[in-house]
């Protein structure tokens, strides 16, 4: 339906101003085989030019809004919740969201992390590129089985068909916003915060092995990370009040910002996966539908090599300084 919508606009001679590419997969279940072999046949391009994939999986199967994916593209989709309607007529999707959490007046309701399982993966965990995922759930039990079908649907799941349509809304937003954005649409403020949370669950996990990993290199890359990234938020806010930026200045800064989470990728990848290249979340080697944070030093600590995890840390803290670089040079490209 958001494909549809889109398309009616593009007959009527609207047009994008980034392309638009609607797909999807063959054999998810087998291994997210059609997706993978899409991100790899089409590697050289998406690498340069991707600017977020959104996910789809479970679209609407139960009143429930939930979403995840880069910490990066979390506020967009919150400000897109925020004017789509929810299908219980109480508000928006947002405010809806909010109050089924029971979420704190100082807080945002929680989002999952990247891990793995769902076409996402090659995306993220191969390439960098920012994602979001979100939809509707709740209890079933016909989830993988042969009542997972369109009766089930239509009779219990969601007979009306509102949840679906108000995910295909928020799909819909989403896109258009993407592709319209004169400045793309990243927070890496509320990402650096996210990686500090990371960065402490990864010194408790090495504190339950009696480690004493230095973490201040690390620690203070976030940090540099945060700080670029405020700066650039004040920059891109006083551009865009004057008006719209010229193609030059859009331009340039958009190809800095598109190089910040690709400098938290490793060419190498993980050592115990070479095709994993994130390293800030990536699936867990033991369970693909879990997520683990910071991976290269996490499962180090997991594997109880000490002088690696620390190797990974001081490697990871470089990596983020390339970013903090990325940004400085987008917030240099405004000015």
């Amino acid at each position: 339906e958001a494909a549809r919508a889109v398309a009616a606009e593009v007959k009527k001679g609207w047009r994008p101003k980034r392309t638009l590419l609607f797909a999807t997969w063959d054999a998810e279940e087998w291994g997210l085989l059609g997706s993978t072999e899409f991100v790899e046949d089409d590697s050289l391009r998406l690498e340069k030019d991707a600017v977020a994939y959104l996910n789809q999986d479970g679209a609407a199967s139960g009143p429930n809004f939930g979403a995840g994916g880069s910490p990066s593209l979390r506020p967009m989709l919150r400000d897109v919740a925020r004017e789509v309607p929810d299908p219980s007529g109480s508000g928006s999707v947002y405010s809806v969201w909010r109050k089924k959490q029971s979420v704190a007046d100082s807080a945002e309701p929680e989002m999952d992390d990247p891990g793995g399982g769902s076409d996402f993966a090659g995306f993220y965990n191969h390439l960098g590129i920012p994602i979001q995922e979100w939809g509707y759930g709740g209890p079933g039990g016909s989830y993988h089985s042969q009542y997972d079908s369109y009766h089930w649907m239509s009779t219990f799941g969601d007979p009306t068909y509102a949840y679906h349509a108000a995910s295909g809304r928020v799909a819909t937003a989403m896109v258009l916003r993407l592709a319209n954005a004169e400045i793309l649409p990243y927070d890496y403020v509320e990402f650096a915060r996210d990686m500090r949370v990371h960065l402490a669950t990864t010194q408790k996990n090495a504190a339950a092995k009696q480690w004493s990993l230095d973490a201040s290199r690390l620690s203070a890359s976030i940090d540099g990370l945060e700080h670029a990234a405020a700066a650039f938020d004040a920059a891109r806010d006083s551009v865009l009040a004057k008006g719209s930026p010229s193609k030059a200045v859009s331009t340039r800064t958009n190809a800095s910002l598109m190089l910040v989470e690709r400098a938290l990728t490793r060419p190498q990848g993980l050592k115990t996966r070479p095709w994993f290249r994130n390293l800030i979340y990536a699936a867990d080697e033991d369970n693909g539908y879990s997520n683990m944070v910071f991976p290269s030093i996490n499962e180090a600590t997991r594997a109880g090599d000490q002088s690696l995890a620390q190797a990974e840390m001081n490697d990871l803290a470089t990596r983020f300084a390339s970013a903090t670089e990325a940004l400085n040079k987008a917030t240099a490209a405004l000015r």
